[in-house]
């Protein structure tokens, strides 16, 4: 399957240093980073047979000649004998045997991983739940101390025409993350041709720079860009097309607004997506938006929500821009105005050696007075910056120590001196700044 039709592909080009050495797509068309973490075989790449690595001795013969070898469980060994008399498996040829003895496990992609912290300084609130997109919570956790985020794992079955994906995250994000935790995504493909496919469910968003998989981005914790001016995840229909190997076109008919929303809530019309893609080995432009009525104003109060994301790499330095606007007509106030939200997000990640990384993130987000007025609580100019050092000291563990700042130009923050209201007991925010520190420990493998 072009895995690149189903939208469940990494994206070749952002996030290397993050990835830690990933192989890059087998065209030059790139992918949408919010898709970055979903293409599990582009995430734990076979290695070309190289000597030392590909291959291993195992004797020597007098011939140069190709050997197969009965294996004591029934699985045939491939070998090669070179002209210095050397014996070695071939493990290419090892792993062609294999598929056509398991068919079926070679069809399966699987990961499991688990994502564990121990944070200071943030702010306590109610945190972000999926379709709701309050201002003042914290991306995927809404305490201080250790925690564990998300443990669970993916899996997909690919067949001729087919197939079928189901992850799974527990923990204590998971509600943050989904409307139907601990289901993070669950759909049936149809794939009709090599260019065409059809994706019936529930699945992870195309747009933005970042992804839920946190190995996968610059920074351990997401940006506010993320979790405030973006959608995690639709149900519905997706369809994906590659124009040619370097543009595709993707459409979306969903539930809920265009921030996502939960799978049955305000669904009285569809919801409409759409993105196009753009680019080669190096550069990839993304662009698309997500426009409906939501059911309210008897449907004629349509949203429009775009995004656009440029990724960039050049050798160990790796940039990912990326921006949304969102208009919501009437203001929430029926009174004919419109509310205006936007942001801007920039990251930059250098590869400093195969083991070790650092990330960086600035990001700004506001309106106009209408939205500042009707829809944004503490959101009315927020601007943040993160510092990530990542370190990997064995294969697919990610220790990271992360540094953020947030400013805001009100009072939305908590202190320990923040006062109760008297009439509803609930605090008071006191500060307009907000500085946090975080641990992070993640372990991840897959097939």
């Amino acid at each position: 399957m072009r895995k690149f039709l189903s939208l469940a592909v990494i994206c070749s080009l952002a996030f290397p240093a993050m990835a830690f050495g990933q192989d890059t797509a087998e065209f030059d068309m790139p992918e949408s980073p919010k898709t970055r973490a979903d293409d599990m075989k582009k995430e734990f790449p076979d290695k070309a047979p190289v000597e030392g690595e590909g291959y291993k001795t195992i004797g020597t013969e007098e011939a140069d000649t190709t050997l197969v070898v009965p294996g004591e469980d029934g699985e045939d060994t491939i070998v090669q004998v070179h002209e210095e008399n050397t014996i070695v498996v071939d493990e290419d040829a090892v792993a062609e045997k294999h598929k056509e003895l398991h068919p079926f496990l070679d069809r399966v992609d699987w990961m499991v991983m688990a994502s564990a912290f121990y944070r200071i300084g943030g702010y306590l609130n109610d945190g972000v739940v999926a379709g709701t997109y309050n201002s003042l919570g914290y991306p995927y956790t809404n305490y201080n101390g250790f925690g564990l985020n998300f443990a669970g794992g993916d899996f997909q079955y690919t067949g001729e025409k087919f197939a079928i994906r189901l992850d799974l995250r527990f923990g204590e994000g998971s509600f943050l993350l989904s409307p139907i935790a601990p289901i993070k995504q669950g759909y049936v493909s149809w794939m009709p041709s090599d260019k065409l496919q059809f994706d019936f469910g529930f699945f992870d968003t195309v747009f933005g720079g970042e992804v839920v998989d946190e190995w996968n981005n610059a920074n351990y914790t997401r940006g506010a860009l993320y979790f405030l001016r973006q959608p995690f995840n639709h149900m519905g229909i997706r369809t994906s097309i590659e124009m040619s190997e370097k543009a595709g076109f993707t459409i979306l008919v969903t539930n809920g607004g265009v921030l996502g929303g939960t799978p049955i809530d305000n669904n009285e019309t569809p919801t409409l997506g759409w993105q196009f893609a753009f680019g080669g080995d190096a550069v990839g432009f993304f662009f698309g938006g997500q426009h409906g009525a939501g059911g309210d104003n008897d449907n004629k109060n349509w949203e429009n929500f775009f995004d656009w994301v440029l990724t960039a790499n050049a050798g160990i330095f790796s940039l990912i821009a990326n921006g949304d606007y969102q208009t919501i007509p009437s203001g929430g106030a029926g009174d004919g105005s419109l509310a205006f939200a936007y942001g801007h997000s920039l990251q930059l990640i250098f590869d400093a050696t195969d083991k070790f990384s650092i990330g960086l993130r600035g990001e700004h987000l506001s309106g106009n007075e209408q939205y500042r007025d009707f829809f944004a609580g503490g959101d009315t100019g927020l601007a943040t910056a993160t510092l990530t050092f990542r370190y990997k000291p064995v294969e697919y563990l990610v220790l990271s120590l992360e540094g953020r700042g947030e400013w805001n130009t009100r009072d939305i923050y908590f202190s320990r001196t923040a006062m109760e209201d008297t009439a509803t007991g609930e605090l008071i925010p006191n500060k307009s700044h907000n500085y946090a520190a975080i641990l992070g420990f993640t372990a991840f493998i897959g097939n």
